[in-house]
């Protein structure tokens, strides 16, 4: 609706401008009125290359004053040729350098000549018919009254600020904009800025004389100097603005990341930080080193989209995370399908941009925010991201430490006390946002009998294998932990229970397909299985992280009873189907 509304009044436009005249409804210019014509059109694309935008998609220019005393100076319609040709220029220039930048969409060709047909047309039209309506048909060819002249200036540019925010506005509206903000973000400004400048427009028709050009073009050079002065304000007030804003965010996100050591927690605090800060990235990347000191790197991902987490295992060099890494420095892509970084699929990502995570000394991982459209990154953004990589890589290596000293040396998965306290700070946050979550109890079956007939070295070897599933299974936000002897206790955050039994199956299948060589003469190939139960919250009537504990506790007797090597669900009047069918588990 909105581009054929704006393509309408295009046509209208310069139906006006071009139509009247040949319909001898107004006269056409005066050929000798060329050069003045000229220079109108040169201070009139002046003052647009001064131009701001005072609301995001809104350009405002303090040019009106020149098209009203254009129009009483050399006439109505040569003045709305001037407007609409110098404002076709300027909108096909600007067209073309957003296109260069790839700040448009390739595809919206169509709707983007038609605001340039608009852009030109409107304003044009609107200068013919305001002027022609206060007697401004024909060019000024006698010293005019200085009253009779302001009062002409004001009417004429009254009735065109008016009828020209007014058409603005229902564009915009149509656009999906809100009233209240183009009111008083940008008409009310505009009108009061534009009309500041109209006693500069009178004494321009004062000052016109064709024979003795030398004070006009005197005054032409104040007027563009007023609007520089204009323009350079309003990008000093834009720049401390967004200043301020960024130090809002460094303030918050600061207080945000330190308010936990977990990484799980940190994880999910990053990326939702980052994407507050940055609106336009439609994903975050978070790379940085596998928890409880292993070896190599890890790609913790948050889709904003679909509010999904991820995680997947990373080498060093990898992809374009990896060239930050190798040489410690930002860097911006545009387009994906331009750069010179080897990617196997970009997953219909088109913009991207990482910073190094300095930590110990050195580049120890990215983070990077991602876009599905080409170019909306700027260096504003990029500044952004390195101060708040700073705080994330501070907090990612208090959180490394404090994982250090809670993780189990053997299996690298949490010890006990850390599932502790992570399951009573689940129930908190499941019942302040009312999400649910579950638990999963898993206990190697037969686990004493394999000690026994191999050794505990075979049995650790074991431990390792599947805790190494376990790890391989999860998000970034959940938690695994050792939770005694043979027994791993997994804490799934916004996971119902069909879901939680879903991974409970891939892991069960997983463990399945280890195999185990031992050190006997000749070896032997072992196969292992694992036992689970589940239990959700709010779902299992759970009192509190205990008592969920327990009832998960009691889904996997139930499936070391009924034949191990499955999964069980904790239900929570006990009426439930004694195991349910697989859903979607491997």
């Amino acid at each position: 609706m909105a581009r054929w509304f704006t393509i309408a009044l295009g046509v209208l436009g310069w139906g006006v401008v071009l139509g009247l005249p040949a319909a001898n409804v107004l006269p056409e210019p005066e050929m000798t009125a060329a050069p003045w014509i000229a220079l109108f059109v040169i201070v009139i694309l002046a003052a647009r290359a001064l131009a701001f935008r005072p609301v995001e998609g809104s350009v405002l220019s303090l040019d009106s004053a020149y098209y009203v005393a254009a129009a009483v100076c050399v006439g109505s319609v040569a003045a709305g040729r001037i407007v609409a040709v110098a404002l076709t220029i300027d909108a096909s220039v600007r067209l073309l350098v957003a296109r260069k930048h790839r700040q448009v969409d390739p595809g919206s060709w169509f709707t983007e000549l038609g605001y340039v047909l608009y852009f030109g047309g409107m304003s044009g039209g609107l200068v013919v018919l305001c002027g022609a309506a206060f007697g401004a048909q024909l060019p000024m060819t006698t010293r005019p009254d200085a009253i009779d002249v302001a009062i002409q200036v004001v009417s004429i540019a009254s009735l065109l600020l008016v009828t020209h925010y007014a058409i603005q506005g229902v564009r915009l509206r149509l656009l999906g904009r809100s009233w209240r903000t183009y009111v008083t973000e940008l008409a009310l400004p505009g009108v009061v800025a534009e009309t500041s400048l109209m006693p500069i427009g009178v004494v321009l028709v004062l000052l016109y004389d064709p024979e003795q050009p030398l004070g006009f073009l005197l005054l032409s050079l104040t007027y563009l100097l007023i609007n520089l002065v204009f323009s350079r304000l309003s990008r000093t007030q834009k720049q401390l603005e967004m200043r301020v804003h960024d130090l809002e965010i460094l303030n918050g996100t600061a207080r945000r990341l330190s308010a936990s050591l977990q990484l799980e927690e940190l994880v999910e605090a990053v990326a939702r930080e980052t994407c507050k800060a940055i609106p336009e990235a439609e994903a975050v990347a978070l790379v940085h080193r596998r928890a409880g000191g292993e070896q190599g790197f890890v790609l913790d991902g948050f889709d904003r989209l679909s509010d999904r987490f991820f995680r997947q295992p990373m080498a060093e060099d990898e992809g374009m995370a990896g060239w930050v890494m190798s040489r410690g420095m930002a860097r911006r892509i545009d387009d994906l399908a331009t750069t010179d970084v080897a990617m196997d699929d970009a997953g219909g990502i088109r913009a991207w941009l990482g910073v190094p995570l300095f930590m110990y000394g050195g580049c120890e991982g990215v983070i990077a925010v991602q876009s599905t459209r080409a170019g909306v990154f700027r260096d504003d953004h990029q500044r952004l991201l390195e101060s708040l990589g700073l705080q994330i890589a501070a907090a990612l290596q208090n959180a490394h430490l404090y994982e250090l000293a809670m993780v189990d040396g053997l299996t690298g998965l949490f010890m006990r006390r850390y599932f502790d306290a992570r399951i009573d700070e689940e129930i908190e946050r499941s019942k302040r946002y009312k999400t649910p979550f579950s638990v999963v109890m898993m206990d190697v079956d037969d686990f004493k009998m394999l000690n026994d007939e191999h050794g505990h070295l075979i049995g650790d070897r074991v431990l390792r294998a599947i805790a190494n599933v376990v790890k391989a299974q999860m998000r970034g936000v959940d938690t695994a932990a050792r939770y005694g002897g043979e027994e791993i206790s997994l804490i799934l955050p916004r996971t119902e229970m069909v879901a939680a039994y879903n991974v409970g199956e891939r892991i069960r299948a997983a463990v399945a397909d280890i195999r185990v060589t031992t050190d006997s003469e000749p070896p032997k190939v072992l196969a292992v299985t694992a036992s689970f139960g589940i239990a959700s919250y709010p779902e299992s009537k759970a009192k509190d992280g205990e008592d969920l504990v327990r009832k998960a506790d009691r889904a996997l007797y139930r499936a070391k009873k009924t034949g191990k090597n499955r999964v069980e669900l904790f239900w929570s009047d006990e009426s439930g189907p004694v195991r349910m069918p697989m859903l979607g588990g491997d």
